[in-house]
């Protein structure tokens, strides 16, 4: 009898007869995809959840139940999931019936991994490299299979259908029905992927997104060129890819919403994405200063260069890209990242000389706002060269009073 793939968590003998792998995995198996996390859709005839309850137990994995109307449950494994769905319909056909693109509407027996049942030819589409549609009711029914359509578009490297691409365009309308968080998901997604920039401009043209990202908002210029200019930076310098793998919130990235921001020139226009605080604040911001940061491109002194440094600091990265996507030159960007990159740097970090307790214990000054004007007249002059002790910085505030 055949084993799972070595990469399965658990064994085929704890699967029922007949039990079917359905979905991306065998769609990716097809293709000789791996990714680095393991998503298994199972469907089985009946006893779904009990089954998947009896494996979370059996492997001390974790179990939750998604949908106990349409009895789904997922079991949770440390590099995977595992989902299983009772089976809709009279048969398996008739469940996959049900299914988004032909190419997901591929499945497996259990029992005999090297049997497919593709009932819509969805194997034919794969060497076509072809996403089309089992039904347009199926799109329909579930409208964010519209937006996923561009996602696998990018991820798999295929075109969409004709007619598919067609109903997509002509269900548009009902994405603004979903909710933000299952939008905001699926354009995480699209914006992770290598060329994911192409198909969401793809998307744009075809106006599905137009209830969510209004055109009168969007700066498709600036984005068409997001993907090069984040590629150039990283040849430039290759530690950047700390930042912009930096995780936001969930399993978002910094470089979605850096891609966001070149894609909009307002952040409100973005507000019904409902994205996080920190999304949010590093969307504002680096909209907000990048005017600022391209005006002192050309010329800017050390205290202008803090000045900016300091609100700026947690996403600075992210402001060059847009201005370097905005055509400006590489060799007046790189200046500002080199300090950045460096924590020792004396404009973009500077130590501090004194704080406000040696103030008010050396120079008997009182708690007041008036304290936070003379640290920072102190680090304006360290930054500018004037003084580079504790002695001197207390010589300055001396000075000021």
């Amino acid at each position: 009898m055949q084993q799972f793939p070595p990469e399965f968590p658990f064994d085929f003998n704890d699967l029922p007869t007949p039990a079917y792998l359905v979905g991306g995995w065998v769609r990716d198996r097809l293709l000789n995809r791996r990714g680095k996390y393991l998503d298994l859709d199972f469907v089985l005839p009946d006893k779904a959840v009990e089954t998947a309850n009896a494996i979370a137990r059996k492997y001390r994995a974790g179990f939750v139940i998604l949908d106990s109307e349409r009895q789904i449950a997922r079991v949770v494994f440390k590099d995977g999931t595992a989902d299983f769905a009772q089976q809709m319909g009279s048969s398996l056909a008739a469940d996959l019936g049900r299914r988004d693109f032909c190419m997901n509407a591929i499945a497996m027996e259990c029992h005999e991994l090297s049997e497919y049942i593709d009932p819509f030819d969805g194997i034919g589409d794969l060497k076509l490299k072809r996403i089309r549609m089992v039904a347009p009711e199926n799109i329909a029914e579930d409208a964010l299979r519209i937006l996923r359509g561009y996602r696998q578009a990018a991820q798999l490297g295929f075109e969409i259908e004709s007619l598919t691409r067609q109903v997509l365009i002509k269900l548009a309308p009902k994405l603004k029905s979903m909710a933000a968080e299952r939008v905001r998901t699926e354009l995480g997604y699209l914006l992770s992927i290598a060329n994911g920039s192409q198909w969401m401009i793809e998307a744009i043209s075809d106006r599905i997104l137009e209830d969510w990202l209004p055109s009168q908002h969007l700066n498709s210029e600036r984005f068409a060129k997001i993907e090069n200019v984040i590629s150039t930076l990283l040849a430039r310098f290759p530690s950047l890819e700390l930042f912009f793998s930096k995780q936001l919130s969930g399993d978002r990235y910094a470089l979605v919403i850096i891609k966001l921001a070149a894609l909009t020139n307002s952040a409100t226009a973005l507000e019904t994405l409902g994205l996080s605080r920190v999304e949010q604040r590093w969307l504002v911001g680096i909209l907000r200063y990048l005017p600022q940061f391209i005006g002192l491109l050309d010329n800017s002194s050390p205290k202008e260069q803090y000045k900016f440094f300091q609100p700026t600091l947690e996403f600075f990265p992210a402001i060059a890209a847009l201005a370097l996507a905005s055509d400006y030159d590489l060799a007046a960007i790189a200046p500002w990242l080199e300090p950045w990159l460096n924590p020792d740097d004396a404009i973009a970090y500077p130590k501090s000389l004194i704080t406000g307790d040696d103030l008010r214990k050396d120079l008997g000054i009182a708690p007041s706002p008036k304290i936070g004007e003379l640290l920072e007249s102190v680090k304006i002059a360290q930054v500018e060269g004037r003084i580079s002790s504790r002695e001197e910085a207390i010589a300055l505030v001396k000075a000021i009073m």
